[in-house]
């Protein structure tokens, strides 16, 4: 199979964070936190990396203000096995979607300490309700995967769990430098 070399030009910021109890607020140090206070964290996973497109094109498709995460979660604290899904914002087109999926989902995943780490497996995608916000100079993330308010586009929802978000995000890099 070839892959199709696409042009793009992109202005944003490519942000994460994870389920964590430490101070770091939000953590990004990896599956394997070593802060203080990290091992106090009790309950089911999840991990996200992000994009966040303030202005940019993806083969001459506008693709400004679009949102696109690709996010992991597991069962349990004990868990070791991650699924991951991509949700992207409830407002792009169905033609920013296919370009967002077809520049991003080869070359990213939801490993904080390794975005560059993609699933093997074709990963499901939806649509949900996010937005980035700044609270306090800070720039917070709002997201809501749930049944009621994503719609499924792509893929099997072979594992659903509910998860919803409303914090800080750690900025990693910016988009123009991004290859």
């Amino acid at each position: 199979m070839t892959m199709k070399t696409l042009t793009y030009q992109l202005k944003g910021t490519v942000f994460a964070a994870q389920a964590c109890s430490c101070s770091c607020d939000p953590c990004t140090c990896g599956d394997h936190c070593t802060c203080e206070g990290a091992e106090a964290y009790l309950g089911p996973r999840w991990r996200f990396v992000g994009d966040q497109i303030e202005e940019g094109t993806i083969a001459d498709v506008d693709v400004s203000r679009c949102l696109l995460l690709s996010l992991a979660q597991n069962r349990n604290e004990h868990d070791t096995n991650w699924y991951e899904v991509i949700l992207i914002n409830d407002a792009a087109t169905p033609e920013q979607i296919t370009m967002l999926l077809d520049l991003f989902e080869r070359r990213r995943g939801s490993e904080v300490a390794h975005p560059d780490r993609v699933p093997s497996a074709q990963r499901t995608v939806y649509s949900v309700p996010m937005h980035i916000h700044n609270i306090q100079g800070r720039d917070a993330l709002s997201v809501t995967f749930s049944k009621e308010r994503s719609r499924l586009i792509r893929g099997n929802a072979s594992f659903f769990q509910e998860w919803s978000y409303n914090g800080h995000i750690a900025v990693q890099e910016s988009l123009e430098h991004w290859r």
